[in-house]
């Protein structure tokens, strides 16, 4: 295997990124109910990511078929390369959940849980971190992200017992869009986990060990 071939790999899982990237970032205004905000585009990312992933594992797989021999490094970055592109084509489906939501509650003018907007920013941030961690082979950026996570889960848990709490009083189509919020902070999370799971399979790559848990750390945005 030539080391250009990685490196236009890794270009490709950069793109991906950005896309990714690029629809958290539609997300983060239709929640803002930003007037021009557009859930097409969402719509449109989420296809193009989809082929994006499904181009990088048939990359992955007909690199690793080659009988040319390989280091220990170049296998572990073809493996988690697939699992990577993974969890990113997932994170796409999980923003145009969210993103479907936001356009209901903007339609219905009900604002959107600070909360919300405050996990999606963070999400987006730790993206941004992983994809920096992955472009430049720096495990110190997954650790970073992996702390970062805390933050997330902080605030899916303190949204999901306030809206859960409100539900009982309010009339019916106010508390329908909070339970749909409440699927909103699930999505959210499971994103958020996503960009944990990036993280450690970076630091692997670069180091060839597993990134250990640490301590539970609220880190502020």
């Amino acid at each position: 295997m030539k080391a250009e071939e990685l490196t236009f790999l890794k270009e490709d899982v950069l793109s991906m990124g950005r896309s990714v990237e690029q629809a958290l970032l539609e997300m983060i205004r239709m929640l803002k109910h930003e007037e021009n905000a557009n859930l097409s585009f969402v719509e449109e990312q989420e296809e193009r990511i989809n082929d994006q992933c499904q181009k990088i594992e048939e990359k992955c797989l007909d690199l690793l078929v080659e009988r040319e021999p390989m280091n220990a490094k170049t296998i572990r970055s073809l493996v988690s390369i697939i699992i990577i592109a993974t969890k990113l084509e997932r994170m796409a489906d999980h923003a145009l959940r969210v993103s479907k939501v936001a356009d209901w509650a903007r339609e219905e003018e009900i604002e959107v849980p600070p909360e919300l907007i405050e996990m999606s920013q963070a999400i987006q941030r730790m993206v941004r971190e992983t994809l920096l961690g992955f472009l430049t082979d720096a495990p110190d950026k997954a650790i970073d992200v992996v702390q970062r996570d805390n933050r997330v889960d902080y605030l899916h848990d303190v949204l999901s017992k306030r809206l859960l709490t409100e539900l009982g009083a309010q009339d019916s189509a106010t508390a329908q869009m909070r339970a749909q919020f409440l699927f909103c902070t699930r999505f959210l999370e499971r994103m958020g986990d996503a960009c944990t799971s990036i993280a450690k399979r970076v630091y692997f790559i670069a180091t060839g060990q597993r990134l250990k848990p640490h301590p539970s750390k609220v880190v502020e945005l």
